[in-house]
């Protein structure tokens, strides 16, 4: 016969085998809301960072832009009024040693819940490259770059997520969309044309919606960067900000070389070059796997506009999911800084590690979740070769008044 247990034994027992298992094989538990995806902990030891001109003008940019927001901003657990926030950031000495005594006392430090671990997520970067363009196609010239097309509109998935209208499970709260011919006088809304049917079937020409022509292989690449600047045959330069997206999720193409090119080894020169390898529909019908399109806006300036409202800085802004994080806070970042013997070099020779004050001022298709970021780089063959190369480890810390969020 069996030995009888008792009912409290036997649930000692399975809350033991439960954890057991959740600590050998299940990982961290997923996060699903912004209050989830931060916790407190204590400020960092003294550390070196530079603050620059752009930091001082990020800075001010951002106490000029929370002023047009209303919505407190969210660290984990704690909610921010817009106007305690802009205190703060007023507030803060524009000397390092002054900033780190100030953030000792007067911050409350965040860090994000990551991937292994508290603070550590994935870091990878953006920069605003400079291709050479056509106003027409032209021998190479052959991939136009398209500003938004006016059949193209925005779905709000989470304003239909009512139990009155239809329960929809969806990380997405909005998706990009087209009015096609329903029922009747009825019209319905179907999903925007992928990349091929933009790229291989051509449905977009005749539009009149080509700002210019690149190699197929740039615009790509641009469209993955978000922006940039294009340099016609006569030396003028068009800045192509981000003006809109299809709609479909990003998928990056790096894993489907994996066979091809070693992960470890995995860079955008890498890609690049393995691209260059394929002509017309082979290219196209490749790159056609990644659905994602990016269509473009012209801009006045010379470097690109974030989400958030100013333009970017070199290595000072930072795109994050505002699903989790909140836009307009400045954070810090810890992050391997990559070291070339050359401008020619694919790879760099060494990575040193560097601290970084940053702004979480834009968003990107493929940063999604509590441990991923996108540090831009900066423009030029410079900012090219160092953005390519970075799919590192990191760290990430916010900060916000501790006088609101020690209650």
């Amino acid at each position: 016969m069996f030995a009888s247990v008792s009912p409290l034994r036997h649930l000692a027992q399975v809350n033991f085998v439960a954890c057991l298992l959740l600590f050998m094989g299940c990982g961290r538990m997923a996060v699903k809301e912004a209050s989830e995806a931060m916790r407190k902990v204590a400020p960092l030891p003294s550390f070196e960072s530079e603050l620059d001109a752009g930091w001082l003008e990020l800075k001010t940019e951002t106490q000029a832009r929370l002023l047009k927001r209303e919505a407190p901003l969210t660290f984990g657990p704690c909610q921010v009024a817009v106007e305690d926030y802009r205190e703060f950031l007023q507030a803060m000495p524009t000397k390092e040693d002054e900033l780190q005594k100030y953030l000792q006392s007067e911050a409350q430090w965040f860090a994000v819940f990551g991937r292994k671990d508290w603070s550590e997520i994935l870091l990878t970067s953006y920069f605003s490259p400079v291709y050479p363009a056509r106003r027409l196609p032209e021998g190479d010239f052959t991939q136009p770059v398209y500003q938004v097309p006016k059949d193209l509109i925005e779905v709000s998935l989470s304003s239909f997520s009512h139990e009155d209208l239809a329960e929809l499970e969806t990380d997405r709260a909005i998706v990009s969309a087209r009015l096609t011919s329903g029922p009747g006088i009825l019209q319905r809304v179907t999903p925007y044309f992928s990349r091929w049917q933009i790229d291989g079937e051509g449905v977009l020409k005749g539009r009149n919606l080509e700002l210019a022509y690149l190699k197929p292989i740039d615009a790509f690449f641009l469209q993955i960067q978000g922006s940039g600047q294009i340099e016609f045959s006569n030396g003028k330069r068009m800045t192509l900000g981000y003006g809109a997206q299809n709609g479909y999720r990003y998928r990056g193409i790096g894993k489907l070389l994996y066979d091809i090119i070693p992960k470890e080894e995995m860079s955008m020169g890498r890609i690049e070059k393995y691209l260059k390898t394929l002509r017309g529909e082979e290219l196209t019908r490749f790159l056609a796997q990644n659905p994602s399109y990016i269509f473009f806006k012209k801009l006045e300036g010379k470097r690109g506009v974030t989400t958030f409202g100013p333009e970017v800085q070199d290595r000072r802004t930072l795109a994050i999911d505002t699903k989790f994080f909140p836009l307009g806070a400045m954070a810090l970042l810890k992050y391997p800084h990559p070291l070339f013997k050359s401008e020619d070099d694919i790879e760099p020779y060494a990575f040193e590690d560097r601290f970084q004050w940053v702004f979480a001022h834009d968003t990107g298709g493929a940063i999604k979740g509590v441990d991923r970021a996108d540090l831009y780089w900066g423009s030029g063959k410079k900012a090219q070769q160092a953005a390519g190369v970075m799919k590192n480890p990191a760290n990430l810390w916010f900060i916000a008044p501790k006088k609101v969020c020690s209650r």
